[in-house]
């Protein structure tokens, strides 16, 4: 298992990556908001470290960045704040677990163990239909693999990470271009590119206009 550790306490960094190189963990560990974000922009990991106050940029700037470009794999925060409103922001912006400081490095392991295995499948199930592979980015219906070109793909994603909740426009538009500038080629379209793989009992791609979209697993055609 890869992880990124984002800690500026030079000692607390050695000290929980020397721990988790023991567990067998791969760890990349930085210091700076910045360089994490330049380094998230290169590798793939599977679980994110991550301190609430770095230097140059926040944890939670950092945590809202991982979710434009990966939905699934899971973010623990550490913070020695008590005030809620980090907790909210955090958990609102896609972590998964916080962990108070100080804390023992069993809890670490223990809280890293079990998101890790709840996350393990890749393999999300709508129906006895319809299954997506994370993994391996492809759609099957009815047990027929479905080749999505890449934007349509990550129209999907997102939706499926969110379902039967709206997910905003901007949001959408974030996570589709990632850091590439918007092409002409419109959101609307990519919309109804994929509806079209799903062309059956049910309209499942829902529209709120002005809102943005949903997929509806319980939708009537």
């Amino acid at each position: 298992m890869k992880a990124l550790l984002v800690e500026d306490d030079i000692q607390l960094n050695t000290t929980v990556k020397k721990f988790l190189q023991l567990q067998n963990y791969n760890i990349v560990s930085i210091f700076d908001g910045e360089e994490a974000i330049n380094i998230i922009d290169e590798e793939r990991f599977d679980v994110y470290i991550i301190d609430i106050n770095l230097p140059n940029i926040s944890g939670l700037e950092i945590v809202k960045y991982i979710r434009k470009k990966d939905l699934i794999s899971p973010i623990i925060i550490m913070t020695a704040s008590l005030e809620v409103n980090n907790f909210v922001d955090a958990y609102d912006n896609g972590c998964s677990e916080y962990i108070k400081k100080p804390f023992h490095l069993k809890e670490l392991q223990i809280r890293m163990q079990h998101l890790l295995k709840n996350n393990s499948s890749d393999i999300f199930v709508v129906n006895d239909r319809i299954k997506y592979d994370f993994a391996n980015e492809e759609l099957k219906i009815d047990n027929a693999t479905i080749r999505l070109r890449k934007k349509v793909n990550r129209v999907l994603q997102i939706l499926l990470k969110n379902i039967n909740h709206t997910v905003k426009t901007e949001e959408i538009i974030s996570y589709v271009w990632e850091n590439e500038i918007k092409e002409s080629y419109p959101l609307r379209q990519l919309v109804a590119d994929l509806r079209k793989e799903f062309n059956f009992d049910k309209n499942y791609i829902i529209s709120q206009p002005s809102v943005g979209y949903k997929f509806e697993t319980d939708s009537n055609s």
